[in-house]
């Protein structure tokens, strides 16, 4: 069996979880260097060759195999997937404030939207894409919050410094879409 199949087989499995370098290296004793290197030779293959329905993309420190988005349509036609976006106004909000000060607390989130946040925070808490990160060494000890792997699966994007640039100055932040590289958007 070869290292490529190996790999292959484990993106396959690791599914909307994904998979980083490190849990790979478990199963595969090579360095990380060689096994990225792997990755990227699949990556590749999928990209180069038009017979293949799959792609291998990078969120986070996380590999994901997906289906090429030109192929949407017909997997469409196969599974009725209706999503209804959990993420209200407000909600995106406050996951916006936690990406670009993270680790941030309730409080400083509440300051900056001018209104309080708790709803918010447990709602993204349970969906998964933010994480209590432990305490300030403030008064008080508040809570720190930061985002999760899932968020930057769900976004699109390998790390903060790829969120999109705001300026101090700019006070028409409301026009600005902080998301915009949705991985779900590129598929359509």
């Amino acid at each position: 069996m070869s290292n490529k199949s190996i790999i292959e087989s484990i993106l396959y499995i690791s599914g909307n979880d994904g998979i980083d370098i490190n849990s790979i290296k478990k199963v595969i004793n090579l360095p990380a260097d060689d096994l990225r290197k792997i990755v990227k030779e699949i990556k590749t293959s999928y990209e180069d060759n038009p017979d293949s329905g799959f792609l291998i993309k990078i969120y986070g420190s996380h590999y994901y195999l997906l289906t090429k988005p030109e192929n949407k349509e017909f997997i469409g036609k196969l599974i009725d997937v209706r999503l209804k976006n959990p993420l209200t106004p407000a909600i995106m909000e406050t996951l916006a404030i936690v990406a670009y000060n993270s680790p941030c607390t309730g409080v400083k989130i509440d300051e900056i939207r001018g209104t309080s946040s708790d709803g918010a925070l447990k709602r993204l808490e349970s969906l998964g894409l933010i994480i209590n990160a432990g305490r300030a060494e403030t008064p008080g000890r508040p809570y720190l919050y930061e985002v999760t792997q899932k968020f930057f699966n769900l976004f699109g994007i390998k790390s903060l410094q790829d969120l999109p640039k705001i300026s101090q100055d700019n006070n028409d932040l409301e026009n600005i879409d902080f998301f915009d590289a949705n991985r779900f958007e590129e598929n359509k």
